[in-house]
C-alpha cells in the first residue's frame, strides 16, 4: 500500500511539472540568424504542449498556423519606431492569422503584429492580449483592421467556446458569432477599418443575441456595438452606434446618445476635451491617453479620491501597455564601442527593461 501510494505521489509530481519542463523555442527568418524554426506552423508543429515560441522581430512574415496544443506565442510589440526605449531592433513579429482548435485550452499569443489578419477561435480558454491587428496607409494606422473570430469546439459545432480574454489589443474588430459566455473584452482599441469613415454602420464588435460579454474601459473609434445582455463599463465611443436589449450600461462615455446619460453614463461629450490628441501626442496609441482636466478622468465605475478609476483603454486593472511588449526583459539601447586595443578594451553598453504584467 505505501509503495502504490508513493509510485501515485510520483505521478502527480510529474504531471504537475509539465509545464516547468517546457521549452522555449526561437522562430527568426532573418537570413544569418540560427533559430529553431523559420515559420510559424513548423514551430507549432514541431513544439511541445506547453510550450513557448519566442516569434522574433523580421521584415518578413512568418505565415498563419492551425494550432491544436496549449502554446505561449510571444512576439517583440508593434509601433516600435514610435515609442522610444521600446525594443533596440524595432522590427515586429508578423503572422498571417491563426486558428486556435480543441486541444489548445490555456493558450497565449501577445505581442505580435497581425498586419490586418485575424484569430479564428474553436477551443476554450483562449488569451489574446497586447497584438496589434491594423495594417497602416499613409499616416492612417488603422486603415484595414483584422478580426478576432469567436466560434463554435472544432470537434462539436454545436457547443460555442466559451472563457476567452480579449485585452489590451490595438485595431481590431471583434466578432462572436456563437452563444459563447465568459468573455472579457477589456482595454483594447476597436475600431471598423478607417476606409469606411467615422460615420459607417458597420460592425466593429458584433455578438449573438445569447452571447455574455463583458466590456470594459475599451475605445470605440468607428463602427457599430451590438451585443445583448451583457455588461458595458468605462468605455468610451469616439464615434459609432450602438444596439442591442437587455444590456448593463455604466460609467460609459460617448459622443452623442449611444449610452445615455444614467447609471454614470456621460453623452454628447466633445472628443477633443477627452484625449491628449495626435498634436500632442503624434503616436497612433499615444494620442488616445487622457488630457489634463478630460472629463474622462475619474469617471469610472467604483472611482473614488483615493482611487481614482478613469474611463478609457489606459486604466483599469489591464491597463493598456504601449507598443505591446510582453512583460519580459527586453533591449532597447545596444551601444558598442567600434575600436579597442589591448589596453583599451571595447566597451559594451546594453539597456534592459520590462513592460510590466
Amino acid at each position: 500500500m505505501r509503495r502504490a501510494t508513493t509510485l501515485l505521489a510520483l505521478l502527480c509530481l510529474l504531471l504537475n511539472s509539465q509545464d516547468s519542463l517546457a521549452k522555449i523555442w526561437r522562430v527568426n527568418n532573418n537570413a544569418g540568424v540560427a533559430a529553431d524554426f523559420t515559420d510559424l506552423q513548423s514551430a507549432v508543429n514541431g513544439a511541445a504542449p506547453g510550450d513557448t515560441l519566442h516569434i522574433e522581430g523580421s521584415p518578413y512574415s512568418y505565415g498563419g498556423a492551425t494550432i491544436g496544443k496549449k502554446l505561449t506565442i510571444l512576439g517583440p510589440g508593434f509601433f516600435l519606431d514610435e515609442n522610444p526605449n521600446s525594443q533596440a531592433l524595432q522590427h515586429s513579429g508578423k503572422l498571417a492569422g491563426i486558428a486556435f482548435n480543441v486541444g489548445s485550452e490555456g493558450s497565449l499569443v501577445m505581442g505580435i503584429d497581425f498586419q490586418g489578419n485575424g484569430i479564428n477561435i474553436f477551443s476554450d480558454d483562449i488569451l489574446i492580449r497586447r497584438n496589434r491587428f491594423s495594417t497602416q496607409n499613409g499616416v492612417i494606422p488603422d486603415y484595414s483592421i483584422g478580426t478576432i473570430n469567436l466560434y463554435y469546439r472544432s470537434n462539436n459545432s454545436n457547443i460555442p467556446i466559451n472563457n476567452v480574454i480579449i485585452s489590451q489589443n490595438y485595431g481590431v474588430k471583434i466578432a462572436v458569432s456563437y452563444a459563447s459566455t465568459g468573455v472579457l473584452i477589456t482595454n483594447n482599441y476597436i475600431c471598423f477599418e478607417a476606409w469606411g469613415g467615422d460615420g459607417t454602420t458597420s460592425y466593429c464588435l458584433a455578438a449573438h443575441a445569447n452571447a455574455i460579454l463583458l466590456v470594459q474601459n475599451n475605445i470605440f473609434r468607428r463602427g457599430k456595438v451590438g451585443a445583448s445582455n451583457s455588461n458595458f463599463t468605462n468605455n468610451i465611443m469616439v464615434f459609432g452606434q450602438f444596439e442591442g436589449t437587455g444590456n448593463l450600461y455604466s460609467n460609459n462615455m460617448a459622443s452623442a446618445s449611444q449610452f445615455g446619460n444614467a447609471n454614470g453614463n456621460q453623452e454628447n461629450v466633445i472628443m477633443a476635451n477627452v484625449f491628449v490628441g495626435a498634436t500632442t501626442n503624434p503616436t497612433a496609441e499615444g494620442q488616445w491617453k487622457l488630457k489634463a482636466g478630460s472629463p474622462a478622468i475619474g469617471a469610472g465605475y467604483g472611482s473614488t479620491a483615493q482611487n481614482p478609476i478613469d474611463c478609457g483603454m489606459f486604466s483599469g486593472q489591464n491597463a493598456y501597455i504601449l507598443a505591446g511588449m510582453p512583460p519580459m526583459p527586453a533591449i532597447y539601447s545596444f551601444e558598442i564601442q567600434p575600436i579597442g586595443s589591448n589596453t583599451d578594451p571595447i566597451d559594451v553598453k546594453v539597456k534592459v527593461k520590462s513592460a510590466g504584467n
